[in-house]
């Protein structure tokens, strides 16, 4: 009888084993199916349109064709491979258009990295065009090191190799410059 028993016990931890053994095993393998590669966007977005508001105020409006997310990734970002128009809109409802043929965006820094015929055409009528254009939203400040051209609402022109300025333009650092200043006699 007793050797019956141990046999029933044997029988019945070795069946659980197996059991387990089997599940565990076909978890994953169903597991491995979803793995995805580092080099991978975790998510992939198309023909988006997302409006940013701040205090229930609507502060800016982005549209891009695709948005490729590696939040998954140790310093996380955001790709727009195919570019952006984004619209600044101020507090008295005065709007900015930004476009890029690419830009990304570092979700750590704040910092959005754009290229390709960066455009930019200011509430107030400046319109300045670059080939890169970085803008630290923590800052609100916006620079490059590569050359670009601004048309003042004055009719000034003005071409150099690199700038800096707060977000609005009000206050600019410019280098090496080149162009033309309209001056009332």
């Amino acid at each position: 009888m007793r050797h019956k028993k141990f046999q029933i016990f044997i029988n019945f931890v070795t069946a659980f084993v197996v059991t387990l053994f089997f599940s565990c095993q076909t978890k994953k393998v169903k597991d491995q199916s979803y793995v995805i590669s580092e080099e991978a966007p975790i998510g992939e977005a198309f023909d988006v349109n997302l409006k940013y508001t701040d205090s229930g105020r609507l502060t800016a409006v982005l549209n891009a064709k695709k948005i490729l997310d590696y939040t998954h990734r140790s310093f996380a970002y955001h790709e727009f491979p195919e570019g952006i128009i984004l619209d600044v809109i101020d507090k008295e409802g005065k709007v900015s258009k930004i476009t890029a043929d690419y830009a990304i965006s570092y979700r750590q820094t704040g910092l959005i990295d754009m290229s390709g015929n960066v455009d930019i055409r200011t509430a107030d009528s400046t319109h300045l065009k670059a080939n890169q254009l970085y803008w630290d939203q923590n800052i609100n400040w916006v620079f490059t090191d590569q050359p670009y051209k601004s048309y003042l609402p004055g009719g000034d022109i003005n071409e150099a190799d690199g700038f800096d300025a707060n977000q609005d333009f009000t206050i600019l650092n410019s280098r090496t410059n080149d162009g033309v200043i309209l001056i009332k006699e």
